[in-house]
C-alpha cells in the first residue's frame, strides 16, 4: 500500500499552484470567479477534481485568475509519501 498525505493551499491572489500530486481538488470559496489554466471558471461555491489513475503523478502548473479581490481558493492535494 502506498502511503500519502492531503496538501491543503488557500490561494488568495492571481498565481499559480504546482501539483505534483495524483489528485487536486479546487473550491472556489471566494465572492467572484475563478478562472484555472485560462479555460475553467469556478462560481462561488463550484468545485472540480481532477483524479490520477493508480500509480500516476499530475506534474501540472495550474494558473489561478481571480475576478474580484476578495478571491478564495482552496485546493486539496494527494500527495505519495513512498
Amino acid at each position: 500500500m502506498r502511503q500519502y498525505k492531503v496538501d491543503f493551499l488557500t490561494i488568495v491572489q492571481d498565481g499559480a499552484v504546482k501539483s505534483d500530486c495524483g489528485d487536486i481538488t479546487f473550491i472556489n470559496r471566494g465572492l467572484g470567479t475563478v478562472t484555472i489554466n485560462a479555460s475553467l471558471t469556478l462560481g462561488f461555491n463550484q468545485s472540480i477534481t481532477l483524479s490520477a489513475n493508480a500509480g500516476e503523478i499530475d506534474k501540472t502548473i495550474y494558473t489561478v485568475k481571480f475576478s474580484s479581490p476578495s478571491g478564495r481558493l482552496i485546493v486539496l492535494r494527494k500527495i505519495y509519501t513512498t
